[in-house]
């Protein structure tokens, strides 16, 4: 089964290496597997120094979610949540990803991310899903961010059904699962640039294509996740259009130095038109 869709080079292009920066998030539930993701697509494409990778070795084996471990620490401790972004880059293209939180209450976070996201990889874990059922149910913060990318209009959405390495039946499971984004996309009204199965842990479907002893993995021909990306539009600027600034954010200084007795700071960005 080939689930993904047709990704077709924007006009006026001659190819990926035509193509400008992408910035895209990994958002999903809880524990789905973004930091390792983010930790392969770094390793695999040569974007972490050898000395960085053995820091994150334990009893021989690299733990790839250990690469983004400052958001882990700040989850752990209770702290703020703020987006961390890792870049890498390709013959081809380079990247910016948004590390967006899982949890419900860091959604803010995540929609932060997205609001200026040219697109959305949306995690999915597998071993949490029944997915011997034809007429699964998705787990709700999947579906939750998968909404708020399509309601804040992030122009591409991927989604990456991961942990297929987990199941006894991938085929089936890819199939399943596969079937029920569909459904779910169709009924909001989502469109989707592609389903792809992929093993963050093992790296198959990552960077490098399925699995070495089965080439056409979970019945899937298509590209792998990172040549999915690197054919991805980016978002040009509007400046042409009338001023926009969301607002994500109002800061109020109100200490005894502050001379103009409790000025506010409004952050967010342009979304069109541009600063004099």
């Amino acid at each position: 089964m080939n689930a993904t869709t047709s990704i077709a080079t924007p006009a006026g292009t001659t190819g990926a290496a035509a193509l400008s920066a992408l910035k895209f998030i990994t958002c999903g539930s809880v524990d789905d597997g973004k930091s390792t993701l983010i930790g392969r697509l770094l390793v695999d494409t040569k974007a972490v120094l050898q000395d960085h990778l053995a820091g994150v070795q334990r009893q021989g084996e690299t733990d790839l979610a250990l690469l983004t471990d400052g958001l882990s620490a700040e989850r752990e401790q209770g702290i703020t949540i703020d987006v961390a972004y890792r870049y890498f880059n390709t013959e081809d293209r380079k990247f910016i990803i948004g590390d967006a939180p899982g949890h419900e209450q860091y959604t803010r976070n995540m929609v932060t991310a997205a609001s200026s996201a040219d697109a959305a990889v949306v995690l999915v874990d597998a071993t949490k899903l029944d997915w011997k059922n034809a007429a699964l149910e998705l787990l709700p913060q999947t579906r939750r961010h998968s909404l708020l990318c399509h309601l804040l209009r992030v122009p591409s959405i991927v989604f990456a059904i991961n942990k297929l390495d987990a199941v006894e039946d991938p085929c089936l499971a890819f199939a399943h699962i596969s079937a029920a984004l569909n459904t779910f996309a169709a009924a909001a009204e989502i469109p989707v640039k592609a389903i792809v199965p992929i093993s963050a842990l093992k790296g198959w479907n990552v960077v490098e294509a399925g699995h070495t002893d089965t080439p056409d993995w979970c019945n899937y021909t298509g590209p792998t996740l990172l040549q999915i990306l690197e054919q991805l539009p980016s978002t040009p600027a509007e400046v042409d259009q009338p001023f926009a600034f969301p607002v994500q954010w109002v800061e109020k200084f109100s200490a005894s130095s502050d001379t103009s007795q409790g000025r506010r700071v409004f952050w967010g960005r342009v979304a069109t038109g541009q600063v004099a």
